[in-house]
């Protein structure tokens, strides 16, 4: 089985990239993996020596010589992280066919790049499927749930994979958004996995393009795929510290995992989405019943207004 290529983005956190890189570097799939960085561009003059030190320890880490290659893409200008990662993803795939994805802050277990893998070759020819996610958070699983995976239609942007198919018939446009609002069902099933994902789809359409994960999300829940997990994550953040534009310290403890807990030689085989685990997954990233409410009377007052325009 030859590895999928490892796309991995960068910005300003060098003692971030180097923990990522070093955790990474420890699969044993690395030395017969191709690493590609991307380093975005800074901000502005402010930003600048942070990147510099950012792209010093890139290209420091790429002479230890511990992937099968390791290619470094440096932006002069600064393209934020959704373009970022829109053009370099789009630039991998379409040569190898599928991606593994990570972001600077995503210390990853051992067993990470064996699962990806695996995952990309198990389900390339189903459709069910839309993308592979990394990252688990803490759930509580049903007694009666025995898989070592479980599937959503919850798509996830700390460490994920996907294959070209998927991937190249996204539209990223804002225009794209408006068809849930004419679909209610449409809106439901992608709240079925946490009620902050319509509102986030929404701000997407105002000008705020700054998630490029939600609108991949959104496109593979209209195509109905659904995204695989990991039973126990494979990956911890590190980026809960206020470091990054989307990081805030108060996550820290939501995103906590124990990597001992990954399985190293997980059952990899479809399963359908599982009713009881869906509703702790929502409960997860709803923030509890008063904030489920609140979002449900957002999204209902967004609706109303988009469909009197």
């Amino acid at each position: 089985m030859s590895n999928a290529p490892v796309a991995l983005f960068v910005y300003n956190r060098a003692d971030h990239f180097k923990q990522t890189f070093e955790a990474l570097s420890r699969c044993p799939e690395a030395e017969g993996t191709d690493l590609f960085i991307f380093s975005d561009g800074p901000k502005n003059e402010a930003a600048r020596q942070a990147v510099d030190q950012c792209r010093a320890a890139v290209r420091a880490a790429a002479e230890k010589g511990l992937f099968r290659q390791v290619r470094i893409s440096e932006s002069p200008e600064n393209r934020g992280l959704a373009a970022s990662i829109i053009a370099g993803v789009t630039e991998v795939i379409e040569t190898y066919g599928s991606v593994i994805v990570l972001e600077d802050d995503s210390v990853a277990s051992p067993y990470f790049l064996r699962f990806m893998n695996n995952a990309l070759q198990t389900f390339a020819d189903d459709l069910r499927v839309g993308s592979v996610a990394g990252y688990t958070p803490v759930l509580a699983f049903p007694d009666t749930y025995t898989s070592d995976i479980f599937t959503c239609y919850r798509s996830c942007s700390c460490a994920w994979a996907t294959w070209k198919d998927r991937w190249m018939g996204v539209d990223w446009s804002p225009a794209a958004i408006k068809a849930f609002y004419k679909d209610p069902a449409l809106i439901r099933r992608m709240n079925a996995d946490g009620a902050d994902r319509f509102l986030r789809l929404y701000r997407q359409s105002k000008g705020d393009a700054g998630s490029w994960s939600v609108r991949f999300g959104a496109h593979l829940l209209k195509n109905d795929m659904l995204t695989v997990y990991p039973r126990y994550s494979l990956i911890r953040n590190i980026g809960c510290d206020e470091s990054g534009v989307h990081s805030r310290a108060e996550d820290a403890e939501t995103m906590a995992v124990d990597l001992s807990k990954a399985n190293p030689d997980p059952v990899i085989e479809f399963v359908p989405p599982n009713k009881a685990l869906r509703r702790k997954l929502k409960k997860h990233y709803s923030g509890g019943f008063v904030s489920d409410v609140k979002r449900l009377g957002a999204t209902a007052l967004i609706l109303c207004k988009e469909r009197w325009k």
